[in-house]
């Protein structure tokens, strides 16, 4: 695989809280770029002033690192009734405000819950459509799995009238300040995140894909980027073990049940080109955990 521009970023928070160390440690460390939380407790970008900015540019810049964007999570509730949704609307204006004043590309958001769609319906296989020979007989077919919801449930009703409300908001925004947003929702399968995005239908939204959330997804990576290829805006690099019933637990990147080389494979041909962003954030030894992974991906990227 030809894949001599990977472009790698880290999770800053993940070498350290001191802002200014950042970037030397980055460099250190082999790693093109930056992503920076926008709310932290050593550091609120929003609140920066001018002068504040242009310093922390600086700091990047004069170990030729790039800033590859911002994040802003929603945390667990996300936009479930009763979170304070003007708050929640301040907040991520406040972080795409930052990010343009910054120059920094890309806000990156966990939307937290949201609602499952409705199933797709299952086409079956008649004699007219493939002919007699091509079925099996009725009586050895294995019994059929209970079907799944046609229409989405009351409180998901209403889960999707405020998502949809609010991310129509934030696309308003995102427009005014020339800052995509790069969705996911660790609590949610993809399908519920393409729901979303399919119906906000806002050019300045894309997917912030996490190669763990694959593992236990029920779409396989091929329906994935099938799907989402062309709405991926950032990828994260994370790795985890994969276990019984959907579950995971974190893995330095690597050492887990994502087969990296196919993953970039399939990201190059579904068209993504774009930074991937190394997050150990949930490892003890992260530093050490963004080191193997740089170990790991250059290689694969050759």
């Amino acid at each position: 695989m030809d894949r001599p521009n990977l472009q790698l970023a880290v999770v800053a928070a993940a070498l350290s809280t001191d802002a200014r160390q950042v970037p030397r440690l980055a460099r250190q460390l082999g790693f093109d770029g930056l992503l920076f939380d926008a709310y932290s407790n050593a550091l609120s970008l929003p609140d920066l002033s001018q002068s504040g900015r242009r310093e922390f540019r600086h700091l990047i810049a004069a170990e030729a690192r790039q800033l590859v964007g911002l994040r802003a999570d929603l945390g667990a509730k996300g936009l479930t009734p009763g979170v304070d949704v003007d708050r929640v609307l301040s907040l991520l204006t406040k972080a795409m405000e930052a990010a343009a004043g910054l120059q920094a590309p890309l806000l990156c958001t966990d939307l937290g819950p949201l609602p499952t769609p409705p199933a797709e319906p299952v086409k079956r296989v008649t004699p007219d459509m493939a002919g007699l020979i091509l079925l099996p007989n009725p009586i050895e077919e294995a019994p059929a799995a209970p079907a799944a919801p046609a229409t989405m449930s009351a409180a998901d009703v209403a889960l999707a009238a405020q998502v949809d409300a609010v991310l129509r908001e934030l696309g308003a925004r995102a427009e005014r300040f020339g800052v995509p947003v790069a969705f996911r929702s660790d609590l949610s399968t993809l399908a519920a995140l393409e729901r979303a995005l399919r119906s906000a239908a806002c050019p300045w939204f894309g997917v912030d894909l996490d190669p763990v959330a694959t593992l236990r997804d029920e779409w396989p990576l091929d329906e994935i980027l099938s799907r989402l290829g062309p709405l991926i805006r950032h990828v994260r690099g994370r790795d985890a073990n994969r276990g019984a019933g959907g579950r995971t637990s974190p893995a330095v990147l690597g050492a887990g049940s994502v087969t990296w080389p196919e993953l970039l494979s399939n990201l190059d041909a579904a068209g993504y080109h774009g930074w991937i962003t190394v997050d150990p954030m949930e490892l003890p030894d992260r530093p050490a955990a963004a080191a193997a992974a740089v170990a790991v991906l250059r290689p694969a990227s050759d």
